[in-house]
């Protein structure tokens, strides 16, 4: 897979744009508090990279990194009712990649999932997607998982429309808010939402009440340790304020999910776009351009390594209730 095919460039680069217009104009004159490290509380801090006027610290004890200081939960929800990039995503972005993503992404995931429910020797009757967008995750689990009961939790009026329409049933709330599907479900989904929190100590907490006894959650989100986001620094697309946020190492998001009361049975990163998303990259070093001389099969082959070490910056997280 390449990125082009989930992400065109001249919509991507629309969206960017206006990302970075919402982002000058976002107001930070009442909105903002600093705080300890989001995974492991510490106060042992320092800056590491400033982008449209947001801060993002790195922990020195965890090595996760976060905007700090950080947008209210109010700034956070006015942000994304009115925001012109909010809005372009939704209603135009997605619509034209949405086969796509489905093919490309959500139907893969849907087969990772049953994989490593298998290799765990997982059971389970009922599963629950947090921020399910329109659906297109829950729709490839039900072709692998035809006998699990399938629901959703979307706070977004838009999505919440697609996802009844489709006849899924589903909460229209945000996570942390949930509480009447509280010790509900034996799954819980989280997809490319965690970096988008205000407080993800909270949201953790949230899914955590969403399981039964013995219940399971995966959370994939973007990592720091990531090889693109380490490569590209500030000129990373995914390091895009005030949409992505919260960026935890490897370490951090085992801390931060065992302080919630979960147990971390596996932490892994599946993703396999890393060196593509550099090589598009105007800022591509001269190392990764050798590796690309000496073929595809180089350059598959370092995605691998970085696969096996745990140095995508596409996260998966499998914890236990």
């Amino acid at each position: 897979m390449k990125e082009s095919e989930i992400r065109p460039h001249n919509l991507f680069k629309k969206y960017l744009e206006l990302s970075r217009e919402d982002s000058n104009n976002f107001d930070k004159s009442n909105f903002f508090k600093t705080t300890h490290c989001l995974a492991c509380d510490s106060d042992k801090l320092k800056d590491k990279i400033i982008k449209d006027n947001f801060t993002y610290q790195l922990c020195l004890e965890c090595n996760s990194l976060f905007c700090n200081p950080r947008p209210s939960k109010q700034a956070l929800d006015n942000f994304y009712s009115i925001s012109k990039s909010a809005k372009f995503w939704f209603q135009e972005f997605l619509p034209a990649v949405e086969q796509n993503r489905k093919e490309k992404l959500f139907r893969k995931k849907a087969a990772e999932l049953k994989k490593l429910i298998e290799n765990y020797e997982i059971s389970f009757q009922t599963l629950c997607d947090c921020g399910a967008g329109s659906g297109l995750f829950l729709e490839e689990l039900g072709k692998v998982f035809p006998d699990v009961k399938l629901s959703a939790i979307e706070p977004g009026e838009f999505s919440h429309k697609i996802l009844t329409g489709k006849g899924i049933n589903t909460l229209k709330q945000t996570v942390e808010n949930a509480h009447e599907w509280g010790n509900r479900f034996d799954f819980v989904t989280c997809l490319e939402v965690f970096e988008h929190v205000h407080d993800p100590k909270t949201f953790v907490s949230s899914l955590y009440k969403l399981l039964k006894k013995d219940g399971y959650c995966l959370i994939t989100s973007l990592g720091y340790e990531g090889f693109d986001i380490l490569t590209l620094k500030d000129q990373s697309n995914s390091i895009s304020p005030p949409h992505h946020l919260n960026f935890l190492s490897i370490d951090g998001f085992n801390k931060l999910l065992k302080k919630s009361g979960f147990k971390v049975i596996d932490i892994f990163t599946p993703g396999v776009l890393d060196v593509d998303i550099v090589l598009n990259s105007e800022s591509c070093p001269e190392f990764l351009k050798v590796i690309q001389s000496r073929g595809n099969e180089a350059l598959e082959e370092f995605q691998n390594f970085l696969i096996k070490n745990k140095l995508s910056s596409h996260v998966w997280v499998l914890a236990k209730k």
